[in-house]
């Protein structure tokens, strides 16, 4: 202090305070954002974030015809089988994804593995006959509800069943306790005698719904299509509960057209 009673710098005590509180003004504004990210965080509710995970479980199952007339499919369908985990792991829900190959015998390749850690698949070797009935008591039975919430099997063949141990009365019945738990089957059929309507009759006899059935093209994106498809179902269900009416939309028209139709580029990351 002076001598006269002012600070130093003859400034007035009443200009020394004014300082006094901007400066308190500053501090204060720094601990309210500190504060709000505080709150912010505290203010998740983490026992509902955990309530939305569960409610969007999914668990992807894979049927996957590798008989000696789907040689070939064997590339786009592994690639992009490994390119539809990468895109589902970095969402926030849980996916589970299980693949069974079939011919003369079944082959359960991976089952229920969290897509977060999955490894990619190398394409397999096609050869043989078509027993699919034995490929579907394989691939369902074994699937729980408490797996995930919602449940998608994807059957991809070519043909109709060869020399299975197992009837088509244990196969539809087994279709139909599924499907009486809200569980969801697709059929996608390669049909190569041009018949549009052929998938249809084939899922009526396995005990599908007709609605679930499309024939598809493997020429050009066809596979990718496919599995961009399975994506859109998934979002669906996620989204709404429900199977979306125009979900075979894409396939089909690739089907129509297999030169001119081409998959939508994705926005997620891709396996390389």
């Amino acid at each position: 202090m002076s001598n006269n009673g002012k600070p130093d710098g003859n400034m007035s005590k009443l200009a020394l305070l004014r300082q006094n509180r901007s400066l308190s003004k500053k501090d204060t504004s720094e601990t309210d954002i500190a504060a709000a990210i505080d709150g912010y965080a505290s203010s998740i509710d983490t026992k509902q974030m955990e309530a939305d995970i569960a409610r969007n479980s999914a668990h992807i199952i894979l049927i996957v015809d590798n008989s000696g007339s789907m040689e070939e499919t064997q590339y786009p369908i592994s690639q992009e089988i490994n390119e539809f985990a990468v895109r589902q792991a970095v969402k926030l829900y849980k996916t589970l994804l299980s693949l069974t190959l079939f011919n003369d015998e079944v082959c359960p390749e991976f089952g229920k593995q969290d897509v977060k850690q999955f490894v990619p698949i190398r394409p397999w070797s096609c050869f043989g006959g078509t027993n699919i009935y034995d490929a579907l008591i394989s691939a369902i039975t074994p699937t729980s509800s408490n797996d995930a919430k919602h449940k998608l099997y994807l059957i991809i063949t070519d043909g109709e069943n060869g020399g299975s141990s197992h009837s088509i009365e244990e196969v539809k019945s087994l279709i139909s306790s599924k499907i009486a738990k809200g569980e969801h089957i697709f059929l996608l059929y390669n049909d190569e005698s041009g018949s549009l309507n052929s998938a249809k009759a084939y899922a009526e006899d396995l005990g599908i719904n007709s609605n679930n059935a499309v024939n598809f093209n493997r020429s050009g994106d066809g596979i990718k299509i496919i599995f961009q498809t399975i994506e859109d179902l998934l979002d669906g269900l996620r989204t709404t509960g429900a199977i979306p009416s125009d979900w075979a939309k894409a396939i089909t028209a690739h089907a129509a057209n297999p030169l001119g139709i081409k998959a939508r580029e994705t926005k997620y990351l891709s396996y390389k």
